[in-house]
């Protein structure tokens, strides 16, 4: 991001309307940003129906009156509308034109089209879309900031290994998951081991993985199985595993302190996590490397002390 610029006094606004189609990757980046840009946020879930789904964030004609019945009225006024992916963008491009023109518009990952309405645009760095006027940023943006570390991290009575399970390709279960499993035991015999997995992972994925754990091992892969602990593990572990199919779950736990090794390289084609991989290369560790790393770079303070976003949205 090659922009420079003086210190800057952020005049957050009052009120953030964030919406929200219920992606919950998409609600975590929005909500992340409105934390950081207003006093207060109000979340709205928003279900777009047949056709404007498809025709969002084009066609805006007849959206109002589809989902006018899901508009929450706020006592507070709203300076910003926060918005993420595109079924969102049509949405607040809606709001704006037809109930708030006087809020500033944010919206966060590519849109699909120059929408001039749309007051600024953040993309990821890896996706490499060249959109006017965008700013980027890296990976995601995620609330996992130094102080959210030091609010979070507990004491540990020995060292805990945590496994972050994507949703790689089924190859990669049946050729070489149950042998990396295997692998991480032998490396940390004295570890509590812990498998934390995605809720997209398929039934029959999630019963391979089930019947691989010892009853010595946790494991977390639905509501089934209790708290979601993710959170938990981020905060505390002193060694991540993470599939590299999730640039989210990547980018997140490199902004921990725990050493950070990636999962099922080989069986990612997309382009775009490569270059993900590549700019976070030199946070990597070896395979059984257990010492603290410096974390990534907090995504959110990297936008708002390296971009125009605080002047373009005239909170600064």
């Amino acid at each position: 991001m090659a922009y420079y610029k003086p210190c800057l006094t952020l005049n957050k606004a009052n009120m953030a309307r964030v919406l929200s189609e219920g992606t919950r990757g998409h609600e975590i980046q929005s909500i992340t940003l409105a934390k950081a840009l207003a006093h207060q946020y109000q979340l709205e879930h928003i279900t777009v129906p047949a056709p404007w789904r498809w025709a969002l964030p084009y066609r805006l004609i007849g959206l109002g009156q589809s989902i006018r019945s899901q508009w929450t009225e706020s006592s507070v006024s709203s300076r910003l509308i926060i918005s993420t992916g595109r079924q969102m963008a049509g949405v607040a491009r809606w709001l704006k034109k037809n109930r708030q023109p006087e809020s500033k518009h944010v919206h966060i990952l590519n849109p699909g089209y120059y929408f001039r309405d749309i007051d600024v645009v953040l993309i990821p760095e890896h996706d490499r879309q060249r959109y006017p006027g965008a700013i980027t940023f890296r990976g995601n943006l995620h609330p996992f900031n130094t102080r959210w570390f030091q609010q979070h991290s507990q004491p540990q009575n020995k060292s805990t290994i945590a496994l972050f399970i994507g949703n790689p390709h089924n190859a990669y279960f049946k050729q070489q998951f149950k042998a990396d499993l295997q692998h991480i035991r032998d490396a940390f015999k004295s570890a509590e081991l812990f498998l934390c997995g995605s809720p997209r992972l398929n039934h029959e994925t999630q019963r391979f993985i089930r019947s691989l754990v010892k009853p010595t091992e946790s494991l977390w892969l639905d509501t089934r199985d209790g708290d979601n602990p993710y959170q938990t593990l981020l905060a505390n572990a002193d060694k991540i595993f993470v599939t590299a199919d999730s640039i989210n779950m990547m980018n997140e736990a490199g902004a921990s302190q725990a050493a950070l090794t990636l999962l099922a390289r080989d069986y990612i084609q997309s382009k775009k996590h490569h270059r993900f991989i590549q700019s976070i290369e030199h946070r990597l560790s070896e395979f059984k490397d257990l010492d603290k790393a410096h974390p990534l770079p907090d995504p959110v303070k990297e936008l708002l002390d390296n971009s125009d976003l605080l002047e373009r949205l005239e909170l600064a």
